[in-house]
């Protein structure tokens, strides 16, 4: 039998991988954005998944007919477009580093809808940790500059939609299989990204299996995603994304040649001393669902 501290672990361990291989993601549509759009990428990748969920688990197409809740499903699937439309119209009209840090404040908004939504019981750790990993993220982005009303506003919009997208996933992931809410997903973003996309045909087998790939790594993310906040809280795992600018630097370097500034550096500390301190003094208490 595992306990509510292994699960915590557990959950833990599953949403680390998960924000390493959405870095990983990101890192792979950013090298090939001058091959494809992004609603084009975003569409290719949504197939991809679509039918490796069917492969994955045949009679997934059945279950979500008969599913009750997927309509709350879908209903995140739209929160987590709308972040990723936001996100990119802000960053078009401000600095990224800027973008980012407006961004960064969707796990203390999680952490805030966690108690009068999930009902969850936050500990001083858990806020220490938030406003830890918060600090780091604005040290690391460097933000510079006066901020124009209009992206700014776009930028914590992105923020505000992932927070609801979490929220929504730690209230239905006990409800319905993790296969059921990757289909019912994938199957929204093909819809909404193929009604907007400009297509372009790959050029060669090379590019195809690049959208392979692509989408493979969608599908690994969302799993870890939904398992990982099957087991853990949503006010627990919510600072964890903070690492995600940490796998995001060490890909800069590797794939594209950034070299981290001593923001980066100083920011990545803080963001480490955060997940430890989140890991080791986090809270433990089941939380009740409302």
């Amino acid at each position: 039998m595992i306990t509510t501290h292994e699960k915590r672990a557990l959950g833990i361990v599953l949403v680390c991988g998960c924000y390493m291989m959405y870095s990983l993601h990101y890192a792979t549509m950013k090298w090939m954005g001058n091959l494809f759009g992004v609603w084009q990428l975003l569409f290719i990748r949504s197939i991809v998944m679509v039918f490796a969920t069917i492969m994955m688990k045949p009679s997934v197409c059945r279950e979500v007919i008969r599913s009750p809740y997927k309509g709350a499903t879908a209903v995140r699937a739209l929160f987590q477009i709308a972040c990723t439309f936001c996100f990119f119209a802000a960053a078009k009209l401000m600095p990224l580093g800027q973008v980012t840090t407006l961004y960064a404040a969707a796990p203390v908004i999680i952490v805030l809808l966690a108690i009068p939504i999930l009902g969850e019981e936050v500990g001083k750790a858990s806020w220490a940790a938030v406003v830890l990993g918060m600090i780091g993220t604005v040290i690391a982005a460097n933000p510079t500059g006066s901020l124009n009303p209009v992206p700014t506003l776009l930028a914590f919009a992105s923020g505000i939609f992932w927070a609801l997208a979490v929220i929504y996933t730690r209230k239905a992931a006990t409800r319905e299989s993790t296969q059921a809410q990757l289909l019912t997903t994938g199957c929204v973003f093909c819809l909404v990204s193929g009604l907007l996309m400009d297509w372009t045909t790959p050029a060669n087998w090379f590019e195809i299996g690049m959208c392979a790939i692509l989408g493979i790594e969608i599908l690994l993310a969302q799993m870890l995603f939904f398992e990982g906040y099957r087991f853990a809280p949503a006010s627990v795992l919510a600072p964890l994304e903070y690492q995600s600018l940490i796998w995001v630097s060490i890909l800069g370097f590797v794939m594209f040649g950034d070299v981290p500034t001593i923001h980066t550096v100083v920011g990545a500390t803080l963001i480490v001393t955060a997940g430890i301190l989140l890991t080791l003094y986090g809270n433990t208490r089941k939380p009740v669902m409302r």
